[in-house]
């Protein structure tokens, strides 16, 4: 099976409108994976998902269905045969041990579960628990010795989710300034980043910023559209 009609392509740039179980296995070696796939069932239960707007407790559903064990091995598999570098994959920090684990059956090597840190994050409303403040993102890397250019750098990134730019335009949208510290840090400037999962787009946008090639997949075309849209817009210095 040949590789769909890009959606998008311009300067080391290609965005696939499309399933991504339908491109992976056509793709030639990745550099780096960096994305953001959907999270499983826990993080769509009501405790995560409420929010306060105007004084009011609202409900903020997830628009997309959770990662299935059997997806998330699927990809793992599929996604192993193809970086040749480093993988970085964010889920909630209960799905941390199950994503290495599929990755390490399909033969890439553990290296570390980082965290990022949101000093901006809602508070949890309900207030029968602490709230939530982070995200963890597994590390796995090709089965061969790792390299990174973060020399003693802790695990740990302490950035606001929120940019004051505006609102966000993806449900689970991560800040340029998080992605272009980990594209930076995870990758070399021959490489090309991979996103699977690229929902609107901004590990695209920070490899853009870093004079990265890359590579996005994404199912939702108005994710595709809004993506198309923020790469045309000039290149930000965060």
């Amino acid at each position: 099976m040949s590789l769909p009609t890009p959606y998008y392509e311009k300067d080391g740039i290609i965005i696939f409108h499309a399933d991504a179980r339908d491109v992976v296995g056509n793709l030639e070696p990745i550099g780096l994976l960096l994305t953001d796939p959907p999270f499983e069932s826990e993080a769509h239960t009501l405790q995560r998902r409420v929010k306060r707007t105007g004084g009011v407790m609202e409900i903020e559903p997830l628009p997309f269905m959770p990662m299935t064990t059997f997806d998330r091995q699927l990809f793992a598999s599929a996604l192993s045969r193809l970086i040749k570098g480093w993988a970085l994959t964010f889920c909630q920090i209960e799905a941390a041990p199950f994503w290495r684990a599929s990755y390490e059956q399909a033969g890439m090597i553990y290296k570390r579960t980082c965290i990022w840190v949101k000093p901006d994050g809602m508070p949890q409303y309900s207030g029968d628990r602490p709230g939530m403040g982070y995200e963890t993102f597994v590390a796995m890397h090709a089965p061969k010795a790792s390299k990174w250019n973060g020399g003693g750098h802790r695990g740990v990134w302490i950035i606001n989710k929120n940019e004051g730019i505006g609102p966000n335009e993806h449900p689970t949208q991560k800040p340029l300034k998080l992605m272009k510290e980990l594209v930076h840090l995870f990758s070399q400037p021959q490489d090309t980043v991979f996103d699977p999962f690229m929902g609107s787009g901004t590990t695209l946008v920070a490899a853009k910023n870093l004079g990265r090639k890359a590579i996005g997949i994404e199912i939702e075309e108005k994710y595709c559209e809004i993506a198309v849209r923020r790469l045309a817009q000039e290149v930000l210095r965060l």
